[in-house]
């Protein structure tokens, strides 16, 4: 077994050789000269933009709790009228259970709500989110993704929504709920 795996080591080590760079060293002289090789992988840079703070009012007694904000996708890497992919994943301040659910306290109590991701400005088309779960395939055009990336919130391409529902807020505790919701963009 021992021999099994130093052979398949120096095969590995030999198919790898002829991909490999390396430094050359200088010879012993009165001057020397040598050269090193200098890889970088620049990855693709990304820009979450123009959120506001989700202020719900206080709840009248009936119905869900809705609020929503329009905000800003910029990414590096993407062509002028091409669509730029990238993922979203978002999560709430959690519970025992869950670390990433998407809750509100008091500082005793919690709330649920519900989360959607739009990868365009307003409600139509928006999908509910899984807390702590990647959304994949979200796309925008490429000419805002990168004026929002440069310049900050130009043009809004994306938007986040909640609904903390009738049956949640039905015999809680009175008091101020709050709670924070995480967004991490993740550019393809």
């Amino acid at each position: 077994m021992r021999l099994y795996l130093q052979l398949c080591s120096l095969l590995a080590v030999c198919l790898w050789l002829p991909f490999a760079q390396a430094a050359t060293q200088g010879a012993v002289g009165t001057s020397s000269a040598a050269t090193v090789g200098i890889t970088l992988t620049a990855d693709l840079l990304a820009r979450i933009d123009g959120l506001n703070d989700i202020l719900l009012g206080a709840w009248t007694g009936a119905g869900n709790m809705i609020g929503d904000d329009d905000i800003c996708i910029g990414r590096s890497g993407v062509g002028f009228f091409a669509a730029g992919n990238y993922r979203m994943r978002l999560s709430g301040d959690g519970d025992p259970a869950d670390v990433n659910a998407f809750t509100l306290s008091n500082g005793v109590d919690r709330i649920y709500y519900d989360v959607y991701f739009n990868d365009q400005a307003g409600l139509a088309g928006r999908q509910p989110v899984v807390a702590g779960q990647m959304l994949n395939n979200q796309t925008g055009l490429g000419f805002f993704q990168i004026l929002n990336w440069l310049f900050g919130c130009v043009v809004p391409n994306g938007n986040v929504s909640i609904v903390v529902p009738e049956s949640q807020l039905q015999g809680t505790t009175s008091g101020n709920y709050a709670g924070t919701l995480t967004l991490v963009l993740i550019p393809d």
